[in-house]
Protein backbone atom coordinates (compact mmCIF):
# COMPACT_ATOMS: atom_id res chain seq x y z
CA UNK A 1 0.00 0.00 0.00
CA UNK A 2 1.09 3.65 -0.53
CA UNK A 3 0.77 6.81 1.12
CA UNK A 4 1.91 10.24 0.32
CA UNK A 5 2.70 12.51 3.54
CA UNK A 6 2.88 15.96 2.84
CA UNK A 7 4.48 18.54 5.69
CA UNK A 8 6.30 22.00 5.84
CA UNK A 9 8.49 23.49 8.31
CA UNK A 10 10.68 21.33 10.62
CA UNK A 11 8.26 18.70 10.33
CA UNK A 12 9.58 18.85 6.55
CA UNK A 13 13.14 17.96 7.55
CA UNK A 14 12.10 15.47 9.82
CA UNK A 15 9.58 13.66 6.66
CA UNK A 16 12.25 13.65 4.56
CA UNK A 17 10.34 14.40 1.28
CA UNK A 18 11.05 12.60 -1.88
CA UNK A 19 7.98 13.53 -4.75
CA UNK A 20 8.91 17.32 -4.30
CA UNK A 21 9.75 19.54 -1.83
CA UNK A 22 6.98 18.92 0.45
CA UNK A 23 5.78 15.02 0.25
CA UNK A 24 7.14 11.63 0.93
CA UNK A 25 5.81 8.90 -0.90
CA UNK A 26 5.66 5.57 1.66
CA UNK A 27 5.31 2.07 1.11
CA UNK A 28 3.79 -0.10 4.00
CA UNK A 29 1.31 -2.84 4.92
CA UNK A 30 -2.63 -2.01 5.03
CA UNK A 31 -4.13 -2.02 8.03
CA UNK A 32 -1.10 0.16 9.93
CA UNK A 33 -2.52 3.87 11.50
CA UNK A 34 -0.48 6.75 10.91
CA UNK A 35 1.57 6.64 14.29
CA UNK A 36 2.97 3.20 13.29
CA UNK A 37 3.72 4.57 10.25
CA UNK A 38 5.45 7.85 11.03
CA UNK A 39 7.23 5.59 13.23
CA UNK A 40 8.53 2.81 11.01
CA UNK A 41 10.28 6.08 8.76
CA UNK A 42 11.67 7.35 11.39
CA UNK A 43 9.36 10.24 12.13
CA UNK A 44 8.70 10.96 15.64
CA UNK A 45 4.68 11.08 15.88
CA UNK A 46 4.94 13.27 19.35
CA UNK A 47 5.99 16.01 16.31
CA UNK A 48 2.77 15.62 14.55
CA UNK A 49 -0.64 17.03 16.34
CA UNK A 50 -2.99 15.61 13.77
CA UNK A 51 -3.53 15.07 10.04
CA UNK A 52 -5.63 16.61 7.62
CA UNK A 53 -7.03 13.80 4.60
CA UNK A 54 -9.85 14.61 2.03
CA UNK A 55 -11.20 17.23 3.90
CA UNK A 56 -11.31 16.13 7.15
CA UNK A 57 -9.14 16.14 10.48
CA UNK A 58 -7.72 12.68 11.81
CA UNK A 59 -6.45 11.70 14.91
CA UNK A 60 -2.90 9.60 14.72
CA UNK A 61 -4.98 6.69 15.11
CA UNK A 62 -6.61 7.29 11.71
CA UNK A 63 -5.96 4.00 9.34
CA UNK A 64 -5.20 5.24 5.56
CA UNK A 65 -6.58 3.53 2.29
CA UNK A 66 -4.46 3.00 -0.62
CA UNK A 67 -3.07 5.84 -2.96
CA UNK A 68 -4.46 8.59 0.03
CA UNK A 69 -2.73 12.42 0.52
CA UNK A 70 -1.92 12.98 4.10
CA UNK A 71 -1.27 16.13 5.12
CA UNK A 72 0.31 16.60 8.84
CA UNK A 73 0.22 19.34 11.15
CA UNK A 74 2.58 19.95 13.75
CA UNK A 75 1.63 20.72 17.18
CA UNK A 76 1.38 24.99 17.10
CA UNK A 77 4.51 26.75 19.12
CA UNK A 78 5.24 30.42 19.92
CA UNK A 79 3.50 32.99 22.04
Amino acid sequence: MTVYFKAGGDLRALLKPDVDYYTRKVETEAGKNIKEILAAIDVNPAFVAFVYTDGQLKHLDYVPEDGQHITLQPPVSGG
